[in-house]
């Protein structure tokens, strides 16, 4: 299976400690703000794995002002700023600053996809919002279209097995509505596809990103291999006018 780690053009030596160390520093801030509910401000440890490339992508997406950061590992990125952050790196707990490792991953592929394949990022969506069907991540054509549908795990390894349940269980026809339950990963995917009908399945985890092709009617994910570049696919330009997440239900 053909798959793309972070591409080669960009790199940020050392940046994997420095991300430790935001970690750690959004960990004492989320402590400093809710001792109410926060015993201690230290890091818990996780068993996610955390992959270097997709820090060094990160760390991009900051300097580039792709990603925002705000106080307590809370985040924003270019396509749907809130005051405060949109999203966050943690999530409080009694003993500590819990890591949300799905979005490292997520956030490292929005990175990839635009400055290094070359989506202008006025059409690429990160983390949508319900209407959109939630997806992690979109890339849309001039009319809104998601031509491109990421789905991001934060396990590593996974995607390969993911296919084969998707292919192996809804092949004939779309999952029920329960697909919006979380928990059965194949069957929410499988749900996606086929509401949304996109041509390319981005499938994305810690430290790999594999895009494929996709068919319907039976539902087949097929010539795996990384990102098609903008160009290709005619989607180098920016929009002649101003996207938001396209309502899918």
């Amino acid at each position: 299976m053909g798959c793309s780690r972070s591409r080669s053009f960009v790199h940020v030596s050392g940046s994997l400690e420095r991300f430790f160390t935001l970690l750690r520093t959004s960990s004492a801030e989320l402590y400093e703000d809710n001792r109410t509910v926060m015993a201690t401000s230290e890091l818990l440890p996780t068993a996610n794995a955390i992959d270097s490339g997709d820090v060094d992508l990160f760390w991009v997406g900051v300097e580039k002002g792709l990603i925002r950061l705000e106080r307590g590992g809370k985040f924003n990125t270019f396509d749907r700023p809130v005051p405060g952050g949109h999203w966050a790196l943690l999530s409080r707990s009694k003993t500590g600053g819990w890591y949300n490792a799905e979005y490292l991953p997520q956030l490292a592929s929005y990175v990839d996809a635009i400055v290094n394949a070359g989506y202008p990022k006025e059409r690429v969506f990160f983390e949508l919002p319900p209407k959109a069907l939630q997806l992690d991540l979109a890339i849309v054509d001039d009319d809104s279209r998601v031509i491109i549908l990421g789905e991001a795990k934060r396990e590593r390894g996974m995607l390969p097995r993911l296919v084969r349940a998707v292919e192996e269980r809804f092949a004939a026809a779309a999952p029920t509505e329960e697909s919006k339950k979380r928990g059965d990963e194949a069957r929410q995917l499988a749900w996606r596809l086929w509401t949304v009908h996109p041509p390319l399945c981005w499938l994305i985890g810690p430290g790999e990103r594999v895009s494929y092709k996709c068919s319907y009617g039976p539902l087949r994910l097929s010539e795996p291999g990384p990102l098609p570049d903008a160009k290709r696919l005619g989607l180098d330009h920016r929009p002649p006018r101003p996207l938001t997440p396209p309502p899918l239900i």
